[in-house]
């Protein structure tokens, strides 16, 4: 069954996929929806390239698929700059045309009122906000996906 929500961020820390399985769990429970059955996290549920057994050709199509098969996209922006694979898989998501997209950035060291709320790449900026939004916290993350479910 296909995922409703994909949630991508950087997954390389412990700190950064218990971060990023927090958000689902907070985002479940207040939108009133399965962390497991409603949203696709790439290291729960395909793997680490090269831990686990996953390779590289299963985790990037399994990846890409989810991608097509979900509605909406939230992508995690902190840190000095969006991980990679997070702004691939947001420029994906962008390309389908069909898809939601939010981002949140936490991080307050990058909001600026100058660059329209957020120092982000240009093209990050634009996935999100022609999109969706950008939110800077969890509680108006959930106030813009409860406006879309």
């Amino acid at each position: 069954m296909p995922k409703m929500i994909y949630v991508a961020g950087p997954i390389f820390s412990l700190a950064e996929r218990e971060f990023l399985e927090e958000l689902v769990d907070t985002l479940s429970a207040e939108l009133k929806l399965d962390a497991k059955d409603d949203f696709f996290l790439a290291h729960r549920d395909v793997g680490d390239v090269g831990i686990g057994g996953v390779g590289r050709d299963q985790a990037f199509f399994d990846d890409l698929n989810a991608l097509d098969e979900c509605k909406i996209i939230v992508g995690w922006l902190d840190g000095p700059d969006v991980d990679s694979g997070t702004a691939v898989e947001l420029g994906y998501a962008y390309a389908k045309g069909d898809k939601k997209i939010f981002g949140l950035s936490t991080d307050r060291r990058k909001w600026d009122q100058s660059l329209e709320g957020v120092a982000v790449n240009n093209m990050i900026w634009g996935v999100c906000k022609k999109k969706g939004e950008i939110y800077r916290t969890i509680e108006s993350l959930i106030v813009g996906l409860k406006r879309v479910l």
